[in-house]
């Protein structure tokens, strides 16, 4: 089994900025997606605080991570997803497998891969772009499980 990849981004990262907007401005078809019941990998990128990290600082720092299995409740109107890595800072509050419920608003990226093609994945495509090599750029493609991209 892979390590699992953990990236650093810079928070005044414009890209990484226009990314955040675009998956929230198309937060709808996400949404529709995972009603949809389609049989690709639906994801959700949120928003953690690193409790330790905060409280050493003084000031709130977070960590993004990504949710698998992304489903839609319709009595609560809510998403949910599963942890399928979770790095040190996080491992005292949440496992591998658990599934922890969310709203539409707290996604920061949305992912949905079919037979490879993805839709969504801003994020991912910022950090693609962000990588030296072409090499480089096929090992994170076959990390994620994208073989193509559809346009934005």
């Amino acid at each position: 089994m892979a390590e699992p990849l953990f990236r650093s981004t810079d928070n005044k990262d414009d890209a990484m900025s226009k990314a955040y907007s675009l998956a929230s401005s198309t937060m709808g078809d996400f949404v529709d997606l995972v009603k949809s019941g389609c049989h690709a990998i639906c994801m959700a990128k949120l928003r953690f605080i690193d409790p330790d990290l905060s409280e050493k600082l003084g000031e709130d720092r977070f960590l993004y991570l990504w949710l698998s299995e992304a489903y839609f409740h319709e009595d609560e109107n809510i998403l949910s997803g599963l942890f399928f890595e979770v790095p040190d800072e996080l491992s005292k509050w949440h496992q591998v497998g658990q599934r922890i419920g969310f709203d539409a608003e707290d996604v920061f990226d949305w992912l949905v891969i079919e037979d490879g093609h993805a839709k969504g994945g801003f994020t991912i495509r910022v950090t693609r772009d962000q990588l030296a090599s072409e090499q480089e750029k096929k090992a994170y493609d076959e990390y994620v499980g994208i073989s193509s991209y559809a346009p934005i």
